[in-house]
């Protein structure tokens, strides 16, 4: 009785408190917070109808609404759909007076609900983003007239998909013809105009698929050009398409794709007509019945060319006044040109490779090697081309034969990994140091590229034509005649590679595979021709199994890079012949001292190795072939091992742990540092990094080093790609000799500072190559940049900021202004500015808008805030309000991803026990997990961190 008598005055008092009332009232009154929602509901959906009208009045044809005004009707949509939603759910369960004691948590979600529906449409009805402001859609510019390498055909074609484009009745567009005969080119050239022309098209998205790609990675690539993570799913692509027009070029599909598999708004065809947004969908393949399973409105054959297009496309790609100038060169090349039977492709490929021969013999020899293969172009059979085409092939030097071969086994990788790739299999030569051999790789590329027989996203991944890359497969398996010679196979969806698949191995002299494998097979037979593998990407991959490595006695190349592979087994001291190695982005934490028996090692490459620290002493030095060591950034060796390198090593990269350590690395040739805690450290100047004339630093971290105040920019130019300066305090400027900032850093990337005091940027206005700026955590900056100041030349000199397309400003809380003038960035096309609440003016010129800049992450409160010399600019631009998290590449700190990012990393932690960070992949413990929902629970309270994105560069 006592303890009831307690216990009542406690009630009593909760059940007064406000929260508690309202709470309960969920539960007992659900009806009224619904009649509440309701009306609220009816009023928004009359300022809908109200903008409705006003759009649809015909004073306003050829206008549009803003971004913003068709953000805020979508948001008006979605709730319309979730208020209905609700009303439903309660009219099936509770009608009942005496239902609430048996629904009870039912009448509370619904009341609950209800009472957030309706504090959104409060939000919806005092939005600014409802106001209405149009848009002038202006008439389509005309097509230009078509270049002359296209052929009149290929123009008349590309009218008539621009004409559908404007077509409303017209949604989807299948274009067809065999690999080779430029359908590539037309999907391009319609790229190309859409990029150029006012056809009010929010996103022009072309996507590659090719054979065997997975939805995945066909999403992964949507995901990246709409700005989102990589990790964004079906649903967030779908959201983004929807209330934008758009049009997606699919190039080069193999079999039908659903389109809603890959988010993407379907174009109806017909009942597009009725539809508020635009869906385009144009794709290439090399079959008319793909054409008629994917359901296109119209299908355009691509055919090859009229003999005088194919005579005026040879031209172009040959030497022609050597044509011209000789009657009997003249007639031969036009039977060149006939074996071509009028492909693009071939007529390209044969035109290059022909435009150093300038005598007759050499066009007489040209032409009987082509007559000699007995071959013609067929129409539908790709394979008629690899004869002919492989004259180009014949027509390269021995080393460069072996290189395209090579690099066609790494196709959509960026150059870093083919140099990897060249250099372990011995195909650029000795070498002093490594720039040596990047000029060498350089040289090599541009060979192949002038010989149109690859090319470079813009984004700088080397990529194959589908034809040319099956040619050169066809070349490595001797013709056709050894098709296991060597394997190139992706595995997605395979939790273990097929036996039948491992069989072939015993045959093969190079295997490359990817994909979602958990597991390698236990070989039950020998591999010994087998010289190169290379297991790639393959994160679900945690070990080799024991008695792998033994069945192929013979192999010189391993590349287990990027998988989840957590240390290396013993048995791999098997491996006498090996002499590359790499390891990269692995889970592996030690080296095995087993490796001592690898006395052929020459190039061994851990880089990201998130828990490697000290090498066991003696290791590095017992392997005296070594040329290369890469244990960036967390990997070291002591300064008794570093002076026994000093012999042999061509280019190393570690972690700086001492300044005994730095000291002998100054005599070496470095290529990437991670300098950190030097407490003692007080000056650091650039030209001590690496020995003189022989380094090829590329990468450079400095952190946490609490007492270093100068940092001196000196020596001959450098060749820097990456700079990061993290939690370096005291220093308050950057001092520059010899030259000046574009010289010295003429091929800097990225650059990032963190959690400094440094006072000003302006050595990075003009920096040539900066693709990423970010600027976080710095108390003390109050302006970025000052073009007056003496290091810079002026502003008219100069272009600013000529290949900036990210800058990140996070937190800088003294930051009013990024300059006192008005910026181009030209290329800026992902801006993120978090807790800069003094900064109340983006610099941004005149025309800048959501085509160029298509993503802008910030905070709504603080965009609604800023001040505009230009009133038109943000009616230009799109930002996301959304919290964003981010994953640290400098100290592994999570502050980064979306919601879907999160996602991706619980499932890391829960499937692999890993995160993933860009370039990195760090081991965590089970607490993690507790964390990571802490955190989000945190960010739900507007508690934001940032830094470097997830998916980096």
């Amino acid at each position: 009785m006592d303890l009831v008598k307690g216990c009542l005055p406690l009630c009593s008092g909760i059940m007064q408190n406000s929260v508690v009332l309202q709470h309960m009232s969920f539960v007992f009154h659900p009806k009224g917070k619904l009649d509440e929602l309701e009306s609220v509901m009816r009023d928004l959906m009359a300022k809908k109808e109200d903008i409705q009208r006003e759009l649809d009045h015909p004073r306003n044809k050829g206008k549009r609404p803003n971004s913003q005004l068709r953000r805020w009707l979508h948001k008006a949509g979605e709730t319309e759909d979730k208020v209905q939603q609700l009303l439903d759910e309660y009219s099936k369960g509770n009608c009942d007076a005496f239902s609430w004691l048996k629904n009870c948590y039912s009448r509370y979600k619904i009341g609950s609900e209800a009472f957030k529906l309706k504090d959104e449409i409060d939000v919806l009805l005092k939005d600014k983003q409802s106001e209405i402001s149009l848009v002038e859609t202006q008439p389509p510019l005309p097509v230009p007239a078509s270049h002359r390498i296209l052929g009149k055909g290929i123009a008349s074609k590309l009218d008539t998909i621009c004409s559908y484009l404007t077509d409303e009745t017209v949604g989807m567009v299948g274009v067809w013809g065999m690999g080779g005969v430029g359908k590539t080119t037309l999907l391009r050239k319609i790229q190309s105009l859409l990029d150029n022309a006012n056809m009010a098209f929010d996103h022009v998205l072309f996507i590659v698929a090719s054979q065997n790609i997975q939805l995945e990675k066909l999403r992964e690539e949507i995901a990246k050009k709409l700005q989102l993570p990589s990790s964004a799913g079906t649903e967030d692509i779908f959201n983004v398409l929807k209330i934008n027009n758009f049009v997606l070029l699919l190039d080069d599909i193999w079999e039908e794709i659903d389109l809603n598999d890959l988010g993407i708004p379907h174009p109806c065809g017909d009942n597009n007509s009725t539809k508020q947004y635009k869906y385009k969908v144009v794709f290439s393949t090399r079959s008319e019945d793909v054409c008629a399973r994917m359901g296109a409105s119209k299908m355009i054959r691509v055919e090859c060319l009229e003999p005088d297009e194919a005579w005026d496309l040879f031209k172009d790609n040959v030497n022609s006044d050597v044509i011209e100038s000789d009657e009997r060169i003249n007639k031969i090349a036009k039977q060149v040109i006939n074996a071509c039977s009028g492909l693009p492709l071939a007529l390209k490929v044969i035109g290059k490779a022909m435009s150093n021969k300038k005598t007759l013999p050499e066009w007489k020899f040209v032409l009987r090697s082509l007559e000699s293969s007995n071959t013609k172009v067929v129409q539908g059979v790709e394979e008629s081309l690899f004869p002919i085409l492989k004259f180009s092939y014949d027509n390269l030097p021995d080393n460069v034969k072996n290189c395209f071969l090579s690099a066609s086994m790494l196709q959509g990788r960026p150059k870093y990994k083919l140099l990897e790739c060249w250099m372990g299999l011995g195909l650029v030569g000795d070498f002093v140091y490594l720039q040596e051999a990047f000029d060498k790789v350089e040289y090599i590329l541009k060979t192949l590229e002038e010989s149109c027989l690859l090319y470079f996203s813009h984004d700088g991944y080397m990529c194959f034509h589908d034809v040319i890359y099956e040619m050169a497969m066809w070349i490595a398996s001797d013709c056709g005649m050894n098709r296991n010679k060597w394997i190139a196979k992706g595995y997605y969806g395979f939790t273990e590679i097929p036996t039948n698949d491992t069989k072939n191995w015993r045959f093969a002299n190079r295997v490359m595979t990817a994909g979602d494998m958990e597991l390698l097979p236990i070989l039950s037979h020998q591999c010994p021709d087998l010289l190169c593998l290379m297991i790639l990407e393959s994160f679900l991959l945690n070990n080799i199994p024991e008695g792998f490595f033994p069945q192929m006695p013979n192999l010189m190349y391993l590349d287990l890079s990027r998988t989840g592979i957590k240390e290396l087994p013993k048995d791999i001291k098997c491996l006498v012949n090996l002499q590359y190695l790499n390891i990269s982005d692995t889970l592996i934490s030690s080296l095995p001292k087993e490796l001592v028996y690898l006395n052929k090692m020459q190039y061994l490459l851990c880089r990201d190795l998130g828990g490697l620290s000290k090498v066991e002493d003696g290791l590095m030095s017992k392997l005296q072939k070594l040329k290369v060591i890469d244990l960036y950034p967390y990997g070291w060796v002591e300064p008794d091992e570093l002076k026994l390198l000093k012999k042999h090593i061509r280019a190393i990269g570690m972690r700086v742990v001492s300044q005994e350590v730095l000291q002998q690395l100054s005599y070496l040739p470095t290529t990437q540092l991670c300098i950190e805690n030097l407490d003692k450290l007080i000056s650091l100047s650039f030209d001590t990094l690496s020995c003189k004339n022989h380094g090829f630093l590329h990468a450079l971290q400095i952190k946490s080093c609490s007492q270093l105040e100068r940092l001196v920019m000196n020596g001959i130019e450098t060749h820097l790609n990456d700079l990061i300066i993290c939690d370096v305090k005291k220093l308050l400027n950057i001092i520059w000799t010899d030259l000046s900032p574009p010289e010295f850093f003429h091929m800097l990337k990225r650059l990032c500072i963190f959690r400094c005091n440094l006072t000003s940027f302006s050595w990075v206005l003009h920096l040539p190559c900066l693709f990423e700026l970010n600027i976080e955590d710095c108390a003390e900056i109050e302006m970025l940049f000052y073009p007056e100041e003496r290091e810079i030349q002026p502003v008219s000199e100069c272009l600013m900021f000529p290949a900036l397309q990210s800058l990140f400003l996070i937190k800088l809380p003294k930051l009013g202004s990024i300059s006192n003038f008005a910026l181009d960035f030209p290329r800026l096309s992902q801006l993120t500015v978090r807790q800069c609440l003094n900064l109340k003016k983006l610099p941004f010129r005149h025309g800048i808008n959501n085509r160029q800049i298509t993503y802008i992450n910030c905070k709504r409160k603080w965009w609604e805030s800023l001040e505009w010399d230009d009133g038109i600019i943000p009616s230009h631009l799109a930002p996301d309000y959304s919290t964003i998290f981010w994953m640290s590449k400098v100290n592994g700190r999570l502050i980064a991803a979306n919601e879907q990012s999160l996602s991706f990393l619980f499932f890391c932690l829960h499937k692999l026990e890993i995160i993933s960070c860009s370039n990195q992949v760090r081991s965590f413990g089970e607490d993690v997990l507790s964390f990571l929902f802490c955190f989000q629970i945190q960010c739900e309270t507007n508690i934001e961190k940032s830094c470097h994105p997830l998916t980096g560069l």
